[in-house]
């Protein structure tokens, strides 16, 4: 009856065909390169940043992080938040599309972060805030005290 041999029916031998055929297709879909995409990532400038003058050890509290964009070109993707011993920098990172045509009309977002007083030591804060002439970082420093 069946144009081949098999103990096995029909439905059972279809369903290995379908996964055999996804599994192709999610390979050569999966391995394509899809040269379009065209963007790239960059830091943005912290503005301002909304902390509280002092954390009560163990308490939980939520930063407020504004950022500057320089046109619609630019949308917010993440942050980055790196520890040094008892300090921590905190950059926007904004994804940039290369294809669109930009309107030049600087704009701001913000964002929250949530940090958990575990040290006794203050918290330094360093959000970026752009490069000097020398190409050397410079942040908005705020230094946050934690108390018993």
């Amino acid at each position: 009856m069946y144009p081949y041999k098999t103990n096995e029916p029909l439905n059972k031998l279809t369903m290995k065909h379908y996964l055999i055929l996804l599994f192709i297709v999610i390979t050569f879909v999966s391995c394509s390169s899809n040269d379009d995409d065209n963007y790239h990532f960059e830091y943005v400038p912290v503005v301002s940043a909304d902390v509280p003058e002092e954390f009560v050890y163990g308490q939980t509290y939520r930063l407020i992080v504004t950022y500057g964009m320089p046109n619609n070109c630019y949308s917010f993707y993440n942050y980055d938040y790196i520890y040094n011993g008892t300090s921590r920098m905190i950059a926007p990172i904004a994804i940039v599309n290369d294809d669109e045509v930009c309107t030049q009309v600087p704009y701001e977002g913000s964002f929250f972060i949530y940090v958990k007083a575990l040290q006794l030591e203050p918290y330094v804060f360093n959000f970026w805030q752009g490069e000097d002439a020398d190409g050397e970082p410079i942040y908005l420093t705020i230094e946050v005290p934690v108390i018993e």
